[in-house]
């Protein structure tokens, strides 16, 4: 995975809300996805590259865990549609009051 991890700021996750901690970058229509014809038809090469989200590595985890790149690019190529999926927002509501520091480990589908 090539992502960049974004210096801690008083820059916060786009998703929880909590600063202080590294950001990373989340590409909201997944690189893999890019070549594939029907995320051709869908966006255009600009947004392909540019439409990105800061979030924390808790997070972006979780997105990841609970999202495939073929949902997150047809259905869930935005912040806001990332935070009306039901196991998200529950995430990011119960991680937002944490610490920065705190280790998450988060369960993927597999682990169910």
């Amino acid at each position: 995975m090539h992502e960049q991890e974004i210096a801690a700021s008083s820059a916060a996750c786009e998703l929880c809300g909590r600063t202080q901690l590294p950001l990373t970058r989340h590409h909201l229509i997944p690189q893999s996805r890019h070549n594939k014809a029907r995320t051709k038809r869908q966006f255009d090469k600009q947004a392909m590259k540019t439409e990105i989200a800061c979030l924390c590595r808790a997070c972006h985890s979780q997105v990841h865990a609970v999202l495939s790149n073929q949902e997150l690019a047809q259905n869930y190529h935005t912040v806001e549609d990332l935070r009306r999926q039901p196991e998200i927002a529950r995430f990011a509501a119960w991680i937002a009051n944490k610490p920065p520091g705190l280790k998450v480990t988060v369960r993927s589908h597999k682990d169910k």
